[in-house]
């Protein structure tokens, strides 16, 4: 009998407060979820995985591995650009791009919805990306990612509804050591947040915009 392969596998990132990941296979997953979170995992990404044969006699767990151990590589850290892109993209439409570069104040709204509003911001050198819902009446980020600017390497991410937030940078005495497993976990991160924003509209010119520190052009509304 012939073996056929899936085309795709479906994995979950998990992490904990102390910015520890771990990946697992989906179907796993909902095995284990309630023993995850006893230990303090949350997922906090799922993405899918193209399966190629590597050689006839390979099985799917090979293709697993292989993906793991390239990701997990610190000499082979997956580059964090596409959020930079998508967001340089978004302001650039709205003609706001060498603004967001040369202001030390600035803030950008998108009401896209059904979604939860994305409001773009930066303060001096930290840049902050962030969804922004409402929970009790207060204001909840889920998630907010924060880069330095200009290189754009990640700094920390909060998710309020699960009381997490992590930074790369954690004093030690005298000294700050870089969580370089978290580093990796949020650039990863931002390139799939990226992605979704893009597909879910925010990039579209009808989506509804406004900033409390720029004029916007004609099109758009404050």
């Amino acid at each position: 009998m012939r073996h056929t392969y899936p085309k795709k596998a479906r994995i979950v990132i998990l992490a904990d407060k102390q910015g520890r990941t771990k990946f697992m296979l989906a179907a796993q997953y909902r095995l284990r979820a309630l023993d995850e979170r006893r230990k303090g995992f949350e997922p906090i990404a799922w993405l899918n995985v193209p399966l190629r044969r590597l050689h006839p006699t390979d099985g799917c767990s090979r293709y697993y591995r292989h993906f793991i151990v390239r990701l997990s590589s610190s000499r082979k850290e997956p580059t964090m650009n596409l959020l930079q892109q998508a967001v340089l993209d978004i302001l650039r439409q709205n003609n706001l791009d060498k603004a967001f570069n040369a202001a030390t104040e600035f803030h950008f709204r998108i009401e896209n919805g059904q979604y939860l509003p994305l409001v773009i911001e930066r303060q001096g050198n930290l840049i902050s990306v962030a969804h922004y819902g409402e929970l009790n009446g207060d204001a909840i980020r889920d998630p907010e990612l924060t880069f330095a600017w200009p290189t754009w390497e990640p700094l920390s991410i909060t998710q309020d509804p699960v009381g997490r937030y992590a930074e790369i940078h954690v004093a030690d005495g005298e000294r700050s050591t870089i969580q370089m497993a978290l580093r990796r976990e949020l650039r990863l991160f931002a390139n799939l947040w990226a992605r979704n924003l893009m597909a879910q509209g925010f990039g579209n010119p009808s989506v509804a915009v406004s900033s409390l520190t720029h004029p916007l052009p004609s099109n758009g509304s404050q």
